[in-house]
């Protein structure tokens, strides 16, 4: 079995003619001790041809790749008619007995896990002295692949591992880690959705790796080196969650900057001119001691979202107009006088109730709270008020609902095509996503229970949260965006716009000139 040899501090791969000095990529001076030896053992992949009469089931079309776990092939069950992906693990494995039973009890709580982020496993066995897995077919490209090809903006890098983080802790919390999160285990299909593979396999195959080293004074690390966290070079038998948080900043930094944070590394905002606000979230996911690090997934992901804000003016996008700077006012007057009218409208209303009541069921400021949130003024009152939320529910929903809005122009603008029509207008046109839709509502309801009571989420289900978004995603949308002679942006949206002159116009709204704007900077680029 080949071996390779790591630093304990960077967990770079030594050389071997330098195994007594220093570590080349961090200076330091590690000592005897600090060097382990890691599996990495390669196989002879079976052909399709060699395969196809110990799997009659299926079509074996091609190899589509090949890692330190085994050999992917694309196939095909005729009797589903679908396209699925097999993998084969190393013919090795089959030295040790009981690591059939191992490897059953794993593959079924791998197939087990059904999350839109994770690679579905639908059957495994053994054939012929082969262990495989029938897993779904990602029809797309690895991370490493698009981080080789090009530059991922780093907009597009907090969507990643926003998705990467749903993943994880879907997982952890069915008590399973990860152990090799790296680009080339992480997919994206042609829409741009993320998929984690080889979940739980360098945990099983790390069991019979220790089983082939038995005797041996050297510590078997099962993982990726330069991805791996130092807990699992130094105790390969205690790794837990926080060892994906790890190795999820490595792959962040390394989206944000194309390298690797090895040694002292320098902050993504000097190396990348990215927001600095993500030194301080890399720095925290690679922190050594484990109790220092996000303490979970959901954490890591909110400390990205809290980053993303508002849509700002990126590199390449076009400059917003300097006309009439005297009106930027405007908007904040409009704030107040809109909150004192619904003041002084949700008094009269409520006037009466009070009366009889003796007692206010809304907490002062919550009404207002909400109505200012996503909700808007329109439902605002009757939804405080049937579901009786506290002061602490309404922010707590509202930082929920302006988190889903923001996943929701993520997808918008992933669907969104964009023409000009005879006129010279912008046409975007966005299809229906309801799968996607479907996913976004089911997290958000998700989250919104751990705010709301069981009696609360069931109520609020039947007041139609699903106009806390601009259009419900299952309709095609159509804007027509136009600029005056002034400089302000025009907009008409709806299933068929009436076009500039033939019905009312708005001022365009931050979320489509995000997607004006991201369009913008394609051209460019």
């Amino acid at each position: 079995m080949d071996t390779i040899r790591i630093c304990r501090h960077c967990g770079a791969a030594i050389p071997v003619e330098t195994q007594g000095g220093s570590c080349v990529e961090c200076g330091s001076d590690p000592g005897a001790d600090s060097f382990v030896e890691a599996t990495d053992g390669p196989m002879t992949p079976p052909t399709p041809a060699e395969l196809a009469p110990l799997l009659p089931g299926l079509e074996i079309m091609e190899v589509a790749g090949q890692g330190g776990m085994g050999t992917i092939y694309k196939a095909r069950q005729p009797q589903l008619d679908r396209v699925v992906a097999l993998k084969i693990l190393s013919p090795e494995l089959g030295r040790d007995p009981a690591f059939a039973h191992r490897f059953s009890r794993e593959a079924q709580a791998l197939a087990k896990l059904n999350h839109s982020n994770i690679v579905r496993v639908f059957d495994f066995g053994q054939a012929g002295g082969f262990f495989y897995l029938l897993m779904e077919y990602v029809d797309g490209v690895t991370l490493r692949t698009l981080i080789e090809q090009k530059a991922i903006h780093a907009e597009e890098a907090q969507r990643i591992v926003i998705e990467i983080c749903h993943a994880l802790q879907y997982a952890h919390e069915e008590g399973i880690v990860h152990r090799d999160i790296k680009p080339s285990n992480i997919l994206l299909d042609k829409k741009g959705r993320v998929k984690i593979a080889d979940f739980g396999l360098a945990q099983l195959i790390g069991e019979e790796a220790k089983n082939w080293s038995a005797g041996s004074q050297t510590a078997v690390v099962m993982g990726t080196p330069h991805y791996i966290a130092p807990e699992q070079i130094e105790q390969p038998g205690k790794v837990d969650r926080r060892a994906d948080i790890f190795s999820l900043g490595v792959v962040f930094y390394e989206m944000l900057t194309r390298e690797l944070p090895l040694g002292r590394f320098e902050p993504p905002s000097h190396k990348a001119g990215v927001n600095p606000r993500l030194d301080e979230i890399v720095s925290r996911a690679l922190a050594k001691p484990r109790r220092r690090r996000y303490q979970n997934a959901n954490e890591f992901r909110a400390a990205v979202e809290a980053a993303t804000g508002h849509f700002h003016n990126l590199p390449g996008d076009m400059r917003r107009s300097n006309g009439k700077r005297k009106w930027r006012w405007l908007p904040r007057f409009a704030l107040a006088a809109g909150t004192i009218w619904l003041a002084v409208v949700t008094y009269l209303l409520l006037k009466e109730h009070w009366a009889e009541q003796k007692s206010v069921l809304i907490p002062a400021g919550a009404l207002e709270a909400f109505a200012a949130g996503p909700e808007g003024v329109g439902i605002g009152r009757r939804a405080a008020t049937e579901l009786n939320l506290t002061k602490e529910q309404v922010q707590n929903v509202n930082k929920i609902l302006r988190r889903y809005q923001r996943d929701f122009t993520a997808l918008e603008r992933r669907h969104t095509e964009r023409s000009k029509n005879a006129a010279g207008h912008v046409v975007m046109t966005i299809p229906p996503f309801p799968q996607e839709m479907d996913e976004l509502m089911s997290r958000m309801w998700t989250d919104l229970a751990t705010v709301l009571s069981a009696g609360q989420l069931a109520l609020a289900k039947t007041l139609h949260f699903e106009r806390f978004f601009p259009h419900s995603g299952r309709k095609q949308v159509t804007v027509e965006i136009w600029q005056e002679d002034n400089g302000e942006y025009r907009y008409v949206e709806g299933s068929e716009p009436a076009g500039k002159n033939g019905g009312a116009a708005g001022t365009l709204p931050p979320r489509l000139r995000g997607l004006l704007l991201r369009d913008s900077q394609k051209t460019n680029n």
